[in-house]
């Protein structure tokens, strides 16, 4: 009987200690939000990586066919295909007034947990955020939701610089 007890508190603490700690809340009823991995976080880097050298085979091969995606001036696209077409003409503009490149300030995962209908779209992978700093000075956050190694949903933010 000991025996019993002891390895039903054994497996109560193990149990408890894979837990995953929530903090904040979602959209959908009963939705909270946890960390992400690692493995995404890399994932991201590998992305960040390929649109900096604008290798565009590595970067298409990141996005999801039916992969929806929102840029900061309102244009949506969707695949890889629409989106590399986007970026491309973004390279032109942007290069003419700032030159090209960007400083990676920050990046994190999170995943969207336990809402009480598991078919919520936003449950599916992880997301990360990530923060750039223009050449311009601007900032631009920018939500990647990943899903099985590629992008499933983007969108971007931009916000102007601020006067010194």
């Amino acid at each position: 009987m000991k025996k019993t007890l002891y390895t039903i508190i054994l497996l109560s603490i193990g149990f408890s200690s894979y837990s995953q700690q929530t903090n904040g809340f979602g959209p959908a009823e009963g939705q909270t939000i946890a960390l992400g991995s690692e493995v995404t976080v890399d994932i991201f880097k590998s992305i960040d990586k390929a649109w900096a050298e604008r290798d565009y085979e590595t970067l298409k091969s990141y996005i999801a066919e039916d992969a929806y995606m929102r840029f900061d001036d309102g244009t949506q696209v969707k695949g890889p295909k629409g989106f590399i077409k986007k970026i491309k003409k973004q390279y032109k503009e942007i290069e003419k007034t700032y030159g090209w490149g960007w400083e990676t300030i920050s990046a994190f995962s999170v995943k969207a947990v336990g809402a009480k209908d598991s078919s919520v779209r936003n449950q599916l992978g992880e997301w990360i955020n990530a923060q750039f700093r223009g050449k311009d000075g601007s900032i631009t956050m920018e939500w990647y939701q990943i899903h099985e190694g590629k992008i499933i949903y983007w969108y971007q933010a931009n916000g102007k610089p601020v006067p010194k």
